[in-house]
């Protein structure tokens, strides 16, 4: 959609590029040059932006509506917080992990293998924070499965509280690092 305004704009553009050139600049009809005029040019230059070749391939998946930059940031996002005690995923993290998956379903991002690690806050057991780090990561897995990414391109970690990304015992800190991680396990991602 975003690509027919761009190129519609394009067209007029050449267009209107045309009729200035075609344009009659009045003055001597006799057909001689009038001393001094001279022959100038209209030369414009059009510019087509370079799109990311991920960014391209969730665009032409059509499975997206999001302008490029909102793709890029998307597409950019590693990490999905959870609130206290939940695996659940926020409708923005879905949003994010559709283009995710366009991008991984897609002929470019096809061979991209994940790896997706669940961590927790510090509160509870440990063995209770292994679990629930799975069940978040185990979230984010089962989301772009149903998008239509086979389990065996996943692979599931947990930390549980083993490796907070910030080490402080404040509301703040906890709310960090109550997350699951995705990083390309071959790739970019």
């Amino acid at each position: 959609m975003e690509l027919a305004k761009i190129g519609k704009g394009l067209v007029a553009a050449l267009m209107a590029t045309y009729l200035v050139g075609c344009a009659s600049t009045g003055g001597s009809t006799s057909g001689q040059e009038v001393a001094g005029e001279t022959d100038q040019s209209v030369t414009e230059v059009v510019t087509t932006p370079i799109v990311d070749p991920a960014v391209q391939a969730v665009i032409d998946s059509g499975k997206v509506q999001a302008t490029p930059e909102q793709i890029t940031e998307m597409l950019s996002r590693d990490v999905y917080n959870f609130g206290f005690d939940s695996d659940r995923l926020s409708p923005e993290d879905y949003l994010a992990l559709d283009v995710q998956a366009a991008y991984l379903t897609s002929e470019a991002g096809k061979n991209v293998n994940l790896i997706i690690r669940g961590h927790t806050d510090e509160r509870g057991t440990r063995t209770y924070n292994l679990a629930l780090g799975e069940r978040r990561a185990n979230a984010v897995k089962n989301y772009l499965m149903l998008k239509g990414i086979t389990s065996d391109r996943i692979e599931v970690i947990s930390y549980g509280f083993e490796k907070p990304l910030d080490p402080a015992h404040t509301d703040t800190a906890w709310s960090k690092n109550r997350r699951a991680e995705i990083d390309s396990a071959n790739g970019t991602l």
